[in-house]
């Protein structure tokens, strides 16, 4: 799964576009790395997120089957492992 629509599945952005934007700026990296908005997310991957009011540290469990995932679902699929408010 892109990693833009992960985000946006995630409730981590609002929209993908919103998440197309912060990788094109460089502010979404992946095992340490800058990605772009198409990069396919795979389950273990660190997701780090410098985001304008905070910054996120993830953990992806599992990937979303579908194009949909309940709010109370989420928690299946990620882990947060920090967020420092800035």
């Amino acid at each position: 799964m892109r990693v833009d629509l992960f985000l946006k599945l995630m409730g981590i952005t609002k929209t993908r576009m919103a998440a197309k934007r912060f990788c094109d700026s460089g502010k979404v990296w992946v095992n340490g790395k800058s990605v772009k908005p198409s990069h396919e997310s795979l389950a273990g991957d660190a997701l780090a997120l410098f985001l304008p009011q905070k910054e996120m540290k993830l953990k992806i469990l599992e990937i979303p089957p579908g194009k949909s995932v309940a709010k109370k679902d989420r928690a299946r699929f990620v882990l947060v492992e920090s967020v420092r408010e800035l």
